[in-house]
């Protein structure tokens, strides 16, 4: 059995696993273990060197190595030097991160026992971890969307500039207030037993809205559509919902108007008097107006079929089947066409028709082709 009163000094300070030095009260090394050694990069111990030697001058221009060291053993607690970090430099010139300890040696003359411990892995990783903080942050300040944090009591923690401007609030005006704040009172439990059912389910995301309708509630009490999908971390104290808003309102009043377009459309088309006809880039028939129908046998539906095989083309059916396929294509191309062909009504009367195809544009190109007919039979 080992009696610790037979170990000797040298032995305790080399089964030290991490660096130390025992240093007099001028700052002189007077011993090392192996793990100090390598610290510095002394391939045999620098007794007898000033422990300022291995301080970079930086350190030694903005500090008193020894005043510091002589304060820290002698109030060993106190808050400013309980993590205290500063920089080595090895032998070779190499400057490292370290943490230090320092404690009084009981001895007839002042020493003290110097702690190290190489932090460059940890501090590498702080710096990537803020870096990371940093831009997570940044990313956040400029989305788009409004972005809003809310604890298990459904208090919020955060909102980026986005939510604040969805909501009509001055910055820093929503931390700590109930989530309900930007809710519609009639949809509040809704939204309680939705974020309460998320903290249960095993999966981190979801997507609100799916069934039933989101609303948010603004600083001028208007309420306004809302897609929303909410998040869950688990942090030190709890849960965090991170819920990502969009306002439906641009989309909605885009779709009004595309409906109006579309209404718009619809009645010239459908009320135009030359006969019209929607096709689509594989030659079928999409929509077909009451002038256009009018030149059909009433047993005929137009809508999905061949607009190439339809029963009208009188003058040279053979011809317009082969080459209407060709003027579609070309129609879609970008390149108008233009015939003068006949056709032969449902009372076997025979019409002669000034027929164009031209293409129906987006800003992605031609989806679709309207032919139209105008009646050249008594001018």
């Amino acid at each position: 059995m080992v009696v610790l009163d037979d170990l000797s000094g040298r032995a305790l300070l080399e089964a030290l696993p991490e660096p130390a030095l025992v240093i007099d009260a001028a700052g002189v090394i007077m011993a090392t273990n192996a793990a100090a050694n390598r610290l510095l990069a002394t391939p045999h111990a620098p007794l007898g060197q000033s422990i300022t030697a291995f301080l970079p001058e930086q350190e030694r221009s903005r500090l008193n190595p020894l005043a510091w060291l002589r304060r820290w053993a002698d109030e060993p607690e106190a808050p400013e030097l309980a993590h205290v970090r500063l920089w080595c430099r090895d032998q070779s010139g190499v400057q490292k991160p370290v943490r230090v300890r320092v404690g009084r040696l009981p001895a007839a003359t002042m020493h003290y026992l110097v702690m190290l411990a190489d932090v460059s892995d940890e501090q590498a990783r702080q710096q990537r971890t803020r870096a990371a903080h940093r831009l997570a942050a940044r990313v956040l300040a400029i989305s788009a969307d409004a972005i809003i944090n809310v604890d298990q009591s459904l208090h919020i923690l955060y909102a980026n500039p986005s939510a604040d401007a969805l909501f009509g609030y001055p910055p820093g005006h929503l931390l700590g207030k109930p989530l309900d704040l930007l809710i519609p009172e009639r949809f509040r439990p809704r939204h309680r037993g939705f974020i309460e059912q998320v903290a249960f389910e095993s999966a981190p995301s979801r997507l609100m809205g799916q069934r039933a309708e989101i609303r948010g509630l603004t600083a001028g009490g208007e309420e306004i559509p809302l897609e929303a999908s909410i998040t869950k971390v688990t942090v030190e104290h709890g849960l965090v919902f991170s819920a990502n808003l969009r306002d439906l309102r641009p989309r909605e009043a885009m779709l009004a108007e595309l409906g109006r377009s579309e209404a718009r459309f619809r009645s010239a088309f459908d009320h135009a008097q030359q006969a019209m006809a929607l096709i689509a880039p594989d030659g079928r028939v999409t929509a077909i107006n009451t002038a256009a129908r009018r030149l059909l046998p009433e047993q005929v539906e137009p809508v999905g079929a061949a607009f190439a095989e339809l029963p009208f083309w009188a003058s040279d059916p053979q011809r317009m089947a082969e080459e209407l396929p060709r003027a579609v294509a070309q129609a879609l191309a970008g390149q108008p066409y233009r015939t003068v062909t006949g056709v032969r009504l449902p009372d076997g009367q025979e019409r002669t028709l000034d027929f164009s195809l031209s293409p129906v544009a987006s800003g992605a190109g031609a989806f679709a082709v309207i032919a139209e007919a105008r009646d050249l039979t008594d001018r």
